[in-house]
């Protein structure tokens, strides 16, 4: 019986090591991810931090941060661009009031009701958006001037003769064509 007493006393050394590794493990993952969760937390204070510091000295920042102030000055500038040109391509205006996106010409905001002064931007009498590549052309035109793409029909109607601006000659058609065209809206020949 010895021999069985003596193998049973290992199994249970064994069992009982076995068992406090396994704790071991689990407190060892549940402590890295209680670090993970404090270094978050570090991040996005410092995060806090640099934002209430960068919209506090915009305009004085310290000499060793005024490049970094800059650069998120001249990143925000950016953006508001490139959503302008997003908004330009959709042709939609975004509501004062709610930030809605609202389709251009729209008398009032889909979203709040919001009355919509002045959606129409004088530049964009007249013109449409190239599907191709998303420029402002004159309505009329068979081929874009910005991409050289045919323009479809329903974006090409026509428009007053009053509307011209200085013009150059195509050199393959003779068509009259803006100044800045980069290709001819006839025959889509590069300029």
């Amino acid at each position: 019986m010895a021999f069985w007493d003596h193998i049973s006393q290992k199994a249970s050394e064994t069992t009982g090591k076995a068992v406090q590794k396994a704790k071991d493990l689990s407190d060892v993952a549940r402590l890295n991810a209680a670090i993970s969760e404090e270094e978050n937390k570090i991040r996005e204070l410092y995060y806090q931090i640099g934002k209430l510091y960068s919209a506090m000295h915009m305009q004085d920042a310290e000499p060793a941060f005024a490049d970094l102030v800059a650069a998120v000055a001249e990143a925000n500038n950016k953006i508001v661009c490139c959503k302008q040109q997003i908004l330009d391509i959709k042709g939609v205006i975004s509501c004062p009031r709610c930030g809605a996106e609202v389709a251009v010409g729209s008398a009032f905001c889909s979203a709040c009701g919001s009355p919509i002064a002045g959606s129409r931007t004088p530049e964009q009498e007249g013109m449409v958006h190239c599907e191709h590549c998303g420029a402002l052309i004159k309505k009329g035109v068979r081929f874009c001037t910005q991409c050289g793409n045919p323009v479809t029909q329903t974006a090409a109607e026509t428009l007053p003769a009053a509307e011209a601006k200085e013009l150059k000659i195509c050199p393959n058609c003779g068509a009259e064509l803006e100044s800045d065209a980069a290709f001819c809206t006839e025959c889509g020949t590069k300029m």
